[in-house]
């Protein structure tokens, strides 16, 4: 066990390094074009690997499901996205409690051939991350360094819990969905990101309210996980692409991004 560990942390160690690297420059640049050009390639790779999977075309109904919230966001651009992120955030609390209620007869019914569910998960991700830059405010701080908090607790909860899961996991929570995710993993992902965070409010580099945001929302990392391994499941595949050396494809690298961002900039809009 100690040694495939091992091995697999060798084979996604110089992706993730390459990866870390190219988001930690881009936030560095503390350019908004350079963030929204990368967001809209993001957002390409996320449709085409989703449609790849789902083995379905997009057809006219589905082109305009996706065309019209981004050209409704150019007329109505904040409160527009703040109302498509609350939708979000609804229906991933919807998704979690159905998870620990274990409704598996309804968890089942989702699918990588709804393509309207993929776009619309694609573009909750893409909306919070313009979001953020353009709308939210935290006062005393970078909003950029506030995005680059986001992204790397998230980041560090799954390599945590891929960590302490592998190493001492023995209680698994889903396995109808992932039997190898487990509740030390969670537990284990969740605490670093708590020392983490409130080692960085005892310096006062960030605000009681971003501390208690980011902690209320960082628990959806693991819905964000469960449903693209749900969705993997149904297809019968390991990884959603191969664009990521040892990481796959970019549904694999962003499944928990793409649940916790939304809910995070949802949370901050509400003040909580």
């Amino acid at each position: 066990m100690a040694k495939e560990l091992y091995n697999n942390i060798l084979q996604r160690l110089p992706s993730a390094l390459l990866l870390a690297s190219i988001i930690f420059g881009i936030l560095y640049l503390q350019n908004n074009l350079i963030i929204f050009i990368l967001t809209f390639i993001v957002g390409l790779l996320l449709t085409k690997e989703w449609l790849s999977l789902s083995e379905t075309k997009i057809n006219l109904k589905q082109i305009i499901f996706f065309v019209a919230p981004v050209a409704l966001s150019f007329y109505f651009l904040e409160k527009f996205i703040a109302l498509y992120l609350f939708t979000a955030t609804f229906l991933w609390f919807g998704y979690s409690a159905l998870l620990i209620s274990k409704k598996s007869s309804f968890i089942n019914s989702i699918s990588f051939k709804n393509n309207y569910l993929g776009i619309f998960l694609m573009l909750s991700f893409l909306f919070s991350l313009i979001y953020l830059m353009l709308f939210l405010e935290f006062p005393g701080m970078n909003k950029f360094f506030v995005l680059f908090l986001v992204l790397f607790n998230t980041a560090l909860v799954d390599v945590a819990a891929y960590l302490v899961g592998s190493s001492i996991g023995k209680t698994p929570l889903f396995p109808e969905i992932s039997p190898n995710k487990t509740l030390e993993g969670f537990l284990g992902g969740l605490f670093p990101v708590l020392i983490f965070m409130i080692s960085m409010y005892s310096i006062d580099l960030i605000s009681l309210e971003l501390l208690v945001i980011s902690m209320l929302s960082i628990p959806f990392t693991f819905s964000g996980d469960y449903f693209e391994s749900q969705l993997k499941r149904e297809q019968n595949i390991k990884d959603s692409g191969s664009l990521i050396p040892g990481h796959g494809g970019i549904w694999d690298r962003l499944d928990s991004h793409i649940a916790v961002v939304p809910i995070f900039v949802s949370f901050s809009i509400l003040g909580i």
